[in-house]
């Protein structure tokens, strides 16, 4: 069994690091899309919103900033391996997707 440089040298490949910000930023996408939805539904609740939407609104802001940290971190590591085309249309559709989560976590009003 061969082990490539950065593994040998006690180091991670920038490929692990591009494979994990994509699988937490799938995960992180799941649980904004479920805070929003819960959120959304508190506030058709009734006249006045429920006190549960204070925290929603919190973590919805949260997940949308770890989304872009971790939007950032991806694309500096497409930089830093010179990943092909393919991985750089999978990284423009997470910023995509994620300048959206943006907006949505910053009207949440």
């Amino acid at each position: 069994m061969e082990l490539t440089s950065a593994a040998a040298a006690g180091g991670i490949d920038g490929k692990v690091i591009l494979d994990w910000c994509f699988v937490i930023g799938s995960l992180d996408l799941a649980v904004f899309g479920f805070v929003y939805s819960v959120y959304a539904s508190a506030m058709f609740a009734g006249p006045h919103p429920p006190p549960i939407v204070g925290l929603l609104r919190w973590f919805g802001r949260l997940l949308a900033s770890v989304l872009v940290v971790l939007t950032c971190l991806a694309a500096y590591t497409c930089y830093r391996i010179a990943a092909p085309f393919e991985a750089w249309i999978v990284m423009g559709c997470l910023a995509a997707v994620v300048g959206f989560s943006v907006v949505l976590a910053f009207f949440m009003h």
